[in-house]
């Protein structure tokens, strides 16, 4: 297993590759409010529920291949978007037509906010907002955000960092048991994978909930300050690591790396050529998915 110990600058290098990504107004499903398209494939699902936390509708991306069946399980794959990134950020090729081949779902959460953590403590953000940042604008005994004015998904504000990573990680596990319920999965074949603060979030919520994963998949993974030691959880869950050769991070991914060998903790390692801190999502998607094809629970 694997993750990457990285400073916090990495997560500026991480806002900014993620935005590019599709973010086009999708037309309102009648009686739902509107909700972003997050991919220019028209097979991905844009959808929304209500966080009852807050009373706030968080976005989420669904693809589900036509290889699905309700009479046979399907494996599926959650992933997790960088700092700054969308529900969109793994939605596009040639994740989706790996998926489409090897018959998955995949289920893209967005973590709360666009700077959520995921639960990781590790990769709070406090230079993107203030603590104590209730909205003030709410009705009297309204759920209280941990943003103030702030749509869902994006960074800024007036924000309380330790709600946001609470919710972060509580979007995530929402939207895994909505899937769950809709869709025959696979409990075998439940999968984790993100991109650098969303690859030490799903570090961090492989080791909090291990009985869950089949397998995990941190790419450039950024977790400043993150404690690994040899009780952790995940090591019992086949855990990648990915890294482009020419992430300006590489580093802290090696220090990692050679930490859990110290450690004794099973996992991959793979250095990509040619690839940088944002060309790792969709350079490595064809090691990922082959390295989830190896991997099943017992």
């Amino acid at each position: 297993m694997k993750f990457i110990l990285t400073p916090i600058s990495s997560i500026g290098l991480a806002f900014t590759l993620c935005l590019p990504f599709g973010q086009v107004q999708a037309q309102p499903v009648a009686g739902q409010p509107a909700v972003r398209s997050w991919s220019s494939d028209p097979r991905v699902q844009s959808r929304s529920y209500v966080f009852t936390n807050t009373g706030e509708t968080l976005p989420y991306a669904v693809f589900v291949s036509t290889k699905v069946a309700k009479d046979k399980p399907a494996p599926l794959i959650v992933a997790l978007r960088g700092a700054g990134g969308n529900p969109g950020v793994f939605m596009h090729e040639p994740a989706l037509r790996l998926a489409e081949e090897g018959g998955y779902i995949i289920a893209a959460p967005m973590g709360y906010s666009a700077m959520g953590n995921f639960g990781n403590a590790a990769t709070a953000m406090g230079g993107f907002g203030r603590r104590g940042g209730a909205s003030t604008n709410a009705p009297a005994g309204a759920p209280q955000s941990p943003r103030t004015n702030q749509a869902p998904g994006n960074a800024g504000g007036g924000v309380d960092m330790a709600k946001t990573s609470e919710y972060s990680e509580q979007d995530v596990m929402n939207v895994l048991a909505m899937i769950r319920k809709e869709f025959n999965i696979d409990n075998h074949r439940i999968y984790l994978m993100g991109h650098s603060q969303g690859g030490a979030g799903a570090l961090h919520i492989a080791d909090k909930y291990s009985d869950i994963w089949a397998g995990v998949a941190g790419l450039a993974p950024g977790a400043p300050g993150f404690q690994l030691d040899a009780n952790a959880k995940f090591k019992d869950v086949p855990v990648l690591i990915m890294v482009g050769e020419k992430d300006n991070l590489i580093g802290s991914v090696q220090r990692l790396d050679e930490r859990m060998k110290s450690l004794n903790i099973a996992h991959e390692y793979v250095e990509v050529p040619g690839k940088d801190h944002g060309g790792i999502i969709m350079g490595g998607m064809t090691n990922v998915f082959q390295f989830f094809g190896q991997h099943a629970k017992p």
